[in-house]
């Protein structure tokens, strides 16, 4: 895994434009998957607000619109080149028509959600939009979504971290706090998996309970 906090400091005052270019890349393409985008936006806000002199106001407008633009990027592909990808193939775990009905199963049951959710995933943030191009899902919906997406997850984190960034205690233990940072910004999709799970349970409990009742 890339030290994001190396990555920051070998960027120095191009910093925000280097951050926003490696969120284009993990966002547009499946092979940038690998790179450290949580983690980037959280230590890039510590640095805002103490060691990087770069506006607060002009750092969020350009890392939400590279989250944006890295996802429309990933959908786009999926529109024009997806099913090609999966046509007279191989199949294999990702490439196979099994793949693509389960996650529309996915997004069906989630609905919008799972875009926005997805933001917070390292893989699926970069394999979800191209899934969802494949899908066909209306170029427009799916525009309000990742804009949802990005801001929640570009735009806030950056914010929360340049919040923290004058604190003592954040300043003094950044790994720890990067760490528990990532697990909680990982938290949101199996939270809303576990919360489906719930409540199919309790309505399949209710429909077996007037089942037998009748």
């Amino acid at each position: 895994m890339l030290d994001p906090q190396a990555l920051i400091e070998s960027f120095g005052t191009l910093a925000v434009l280097g951050v926003a270019l490696i969120l284009f890349i993990e966002t547009a393409t499946i092979f940038g998957s690998f790179l450290p985008g949580d983690s980037l936006i959280f230590i890039l806000g510590i640095a805002l607000s103490s060691t990087l002199n770069f506006p607060i106001w002009l750092a969020v407008p350009i890392i939400v619109a590279s989250a944006i633009a890295g996802s429309q990027v990933g959908y786009w592909v999926g529109v024009k080149v997806g099913p090609a990808l999966f046509k007279n193939r191989k199949k294999t775990f990702f490439f196979n028509e099994d793949t693509i009905t389960r996650s529309h199963d996915i997004i069906e049951r989630y609905g919008p959600r799972a875009i926005v959710l997805a933001r917070f995933i390292p893989i699926l943030r970069a394999l979800v939009p191209m899934l969802v191009g494949i899908m066909g899902m209306e170029s427009k919906k799916y525009f309000k979504y990742n804009v949802i997406g990005a801001i929640l997850w570009g735009g806030c984190l950056l914010l929360l971290g340049w919040g923290l960034g004058n604190i003592p205690m954040v300043k003094e233990n950044i790994e720890t706090w990067v760490i528990g940072f990532v697990i909680l910004s990982s938290l949101p999709f199996p939270i809303e998996i576990l919360r489906d799970y719930l409540k199919r349970k309790k309505a399949k409990k209710l429909e077996s309970t007037q089942t037998s009742q009748s």
